[in-house]
């Protein structure tokens, strides 16, 4: 017999799978999505996995590149305009990790290990903005939503086969996984390969409308393959979008990114001062950038240009 307890939690679950979309619009793309958690909660969440997170990790602080984090940062919130949200830029010293991550709210982090593949200050602003696109595109929330109405719809069907007495609970229990992992192949992970090719698009207006040149997130695509050696994992299983897809749907948004590049661009070259993997070698790890270019002063992102627009 079926618990109290349990007839609720798969009551609760249904009802999630059956509300409507949310009005809200994604910025850049336009898209309708499916939201059923409000902003501020998720914006409390994000703030308790900032600090949880932060306990556990070493920061790089007081030096060129913890600078150059900030400034960038800095330019990308700027161009993503979001006043509710509480900005900290913050880099995380681990030079082994490729990686940057953004909470609800604006909390973004750089791992040390990033720097050497994004490669310079433009390759930087399109992480950046990209990591700010899931933000700023709730992500987060729609992803929630997304396991809510899942996990509703798995309710249903248990409700239903719970009244089919001709079937064992062994049955039962195959049919019901069997749906759990279709569902993660046929909703959730296209969802998630969706938020990645999202954030790519709105990471690359944000930059260019931060003055970064938007042909850089093409080229940080190469150095990703290039660093990744290449997983294995076939395209339509894997969450992040294989790198030639997503060079694909940058090059298709281009002519609409580099309209915003020409009304905002910079003065200064934030093609060629550049991190190495040799900038990361010894024990101190975040502390020098290369510069290859003398008229390049390295970390000027958030207060160089002209109007965003």
């Amino acid at each position: 017999m079926r618990s109290p307890l349990l007839t609720k939690v798969l009551a609760l679950a249904l009802l999630a799978s059956t509300v409507g979309t949310a009005a809200a619009k994604v910025p850049v793309t336009g898209r309708r999505q499916f939201n059923l958690i409000p902003d501020a909660l998720m914006r409390q969440l994000g703030e308790s996995s900032y600090k949880s997170t932060l306990a556990d990790v070493k920061l790089s602080t007081g030096n060129e590149n913890s600078q150059a984090i900030k400034s960038v940062g800095q330019a990308i919130a700027k161009a993503a305009n979001q006043k509710s949200y509480d900005w900290e830029f913050k880099l995380i010293q681990e030079n082994d990790t490729i990686n940057a991550w953004c909470m609800p709210g604006g909390k973004i982090a750089v791992y040390t290990g990033l720097l050497p593949v994004v490669k310079n200050e433009a390759g930087l602003a399109f992480v950046m903005g990209h990591e700010v696109g899931h933000a700023t595109a709730h992500h987060g929330a729609e992803r929630l939503s997304q396991q809510l109405a899942v996990l509703g719809g798995m309710g249903a069907l248990y409700l239903y086969l719970d009244n089919k007495s001709e079937m064992s609970n062994e049955q039962k229990a195959i049919v019901v996984a069997a749906m759990g992992a279709g569902a993660q192949v046929g909703v959730i992970l296209p969802f998630s390969r969706l938020h990645e090719k999202e954030a790519d698009v709105i990471g690359m207006m944000y930059m260019a409308k931060a003055g970064y040149p938007p042909g850089e997130s093409v080229d940080v695509w190469d150095r990703m393959a290039q660093a990744s050696g290449g997983s294995g994992v076939p395209a339509f299983l894997s969450t992040h979008p294989s790198e030639d897809k997503r060079q694909e749907n940058l090059k298709d948004w281009m002519p609409q990114a580099k309209k915003r590049y020409e009304r905002n661009k910079l003065s200064r070259n934030t093609q060629t001062t550049q991190w190495t993997s040799a900038d990361f070698g010894g024990s101190s790890g975040g502390g020098g950038r290369k510069n290859n270019d003398d008229s390049s002063s390295g970390s000027g992102g958030a207060s160089s240009g002209g109007t965003r627009r």
